[in-house]
């Protein structure tokens, strides 16, 4: 090679060495803009609004300049993480288990979600059986496990004022406690958490779970006692869920034999890869299936009729929900929030309704590129959770990621939920390669043009 070839790649080499050291010590003192992108999961315009209040409120605290940014999908967060265009980015869980298996991506905190709850008191209709707390004094009631914190001492405070004498009977689940009711029937009464659901919905509590296993349980009791004020409870996981007409006669997943399906989309985790698998665990053989291209759209296929059933996420409804009229938590608020009056919003509860719930997914993931300096990180961290203490950081970060706080969380949190996956029989590579291949296909209409 010519003398003048060799000076060159040198001096490329050494332009390149140079660049690498200049990063690493820029990303040191904060001056190199963190590049913080979020996948497109609500309205784009809101998403840009709201990471450019968080940038701002981080520039100004920390010092770090942010750069926020919403790419068409999460395919292209995947690769900006791995091409080093993307520093921090917030993505749902399955997108961070592919960013994480191909190019090292590392978790670093989890969005917590806030959830209404109520607790009630069921007892069996008939004559002689109680119909208010007062009529439990001495009486057996069974209490689930996962009845604790406030809404458990609210409720044991008010059976020992009002119901001196009753016994508790320890069960596992809110719908154990209700099976115990109706049908063990070795109980008077049956505590259980509750939430917000529509009036046909199979959800919400364990007498509306049980109606699913049981037909004739919400007949055959009343709620006597309702808490006067939900207490919120955090989580960290969602579900997905499976939607239909409450006039369709699909009361059951197994009635879903033969009949049409819309997912949301092939690489939705609720929307399409934990629904499949709960659908395949019930022995259910599809008729028709097609991806609706987004939440909304299946609840709106399913509320024309186009098909029987439909598979979109689900979380408990917040206060948010309660305060804008939304009331639910799931997908069926994306047509509700854009409802002018109560009766239509009711009436849309009333037309589709969710008849079960996948397994729980973990919620979305701030995770940050290989390599990232952990100083830098730490100083976001830091404004971060200042953000989160403020009303508007509240608000705003409910806006970007539906969430009410940010909690610290590790590759490891995430093993379960890839055991799951593979359960599934879902090849996480190959979903990406399609979503890879669908980015490509949009990049090209863009540069011709079209």
């Amino acid at each position: 090679m010519p003398r003048l070839g060799w000076l060159v790649i040198v001096l490329l080499l050494i332009a390149f060495v140079w660049g690498l050291n200049r990063r690493s010590r820029l990303e040191r003192s904060g001056e190199r803009p963190v590049q913080m992108l979020f996948v497109p999961s609500v309205e784009q315009g809101t998403l840009v609004r709201r990471g450019d209040e968080l940038a701002r409120f981080i520039r100004a605290d920390s010092g770090l300049t942010l750069r926020s940014q919403v790419p068409t999908s999460y395919a292209a967060v995947i690769q900006a993480l791995g091409a080093g265009q993307a520093d921090v980015a917030w993505i749902p869980a399955f997108a961070y288990v592919l960013a994480n298996a191909r190019f090292g991506a590392e978790a670093r905190l989890q969005v917590v979600r806030s959830v209404d709850r109520f607790s009630i008191l069921v007892t069996r209709l008939g004559p002689g059986e109680p119909d208010r707390p007062e009529d439990l004094a001495g009486r057996r009631v069974a209490f689930p496990a996962d009845l604790a914190g406030p809404l458990r001492a609210e409720l044991v405070q008010l059976l020992d004022e009002r119901a001196p004498g009753w016994i508790e009977v320890s069960v596992a689940s809110d719908i154990e406690a209700v099976s115990r009711l109706v049908e063990n029937r070795d109980v008077e009464a049956a505590a259980s958490r509750q939430v917000y659901s529509a009036p046909r919905d199979l959800v919400g509590d364990g007498r509306k779970a049980m109606e699913y296993r049981r037909p004739g349980t919400l007949r055959e009791t009343r709620i006597v006692h309702t808490s006067p004020q939900p207490k919120p409870e955090l989580s960290n996981v969602y579900y997905g869920c499976v939607l239909a007409r409450s006039d369709s006669g699909v009361n059951r997943l197994e009635d879903l034999n033969g009949r049409s399906f819309a997912f949301s989309d092939e690489t939705s985790t609720s929307g399409h890869i934990f629904a499949r698998a709960l659908l395949n665990r019930a022995d259910v053989t599809l008729g028709h299936t097609f991806f609706a291209g987004g939440h909304p759209n299946v609840v709106q296929a399913v509320r024309d009729g186009k098909v029987a059933g439909g598979a979109t996420f689900y979380s408990p409804p917040s206060a948010a929900n309660r305060q804008d009229g939304t009331l639910v938590g799931d997908a069926r608020f994306l047509l509700l929030k854009n409802m002018a009056t109560d009766e239509e919003r009711a009436k849309l509860l009333d037309e589709v309704r969710i008849i079960a719930l996948t397994d729980p997914i973990p919620n979305d993931v701030c995770c940050v590129r290989r390599g990232f300096s952990k100083s830098v990180w730490e100083r976001f961290e830091r404004s971060m959770q200042r953000f989160l203490e403020t009303p508007d950081g509240r608000s705003a970060y409910y806006d970007l990621v539906a969430g009410v706080a940010a909690e610290k969380c590790t590759d490891a949190d995430f093993d379960e939920f890839r055991t799951a996956l593979t359960d599934a029989g879902v090849s996480a590579s190959r979903l990406l390669e399609a979503a890879e291949e669908k980015l490509e296909r949009r990049r090209g209409k863009q540069g011709n043009g079209s």
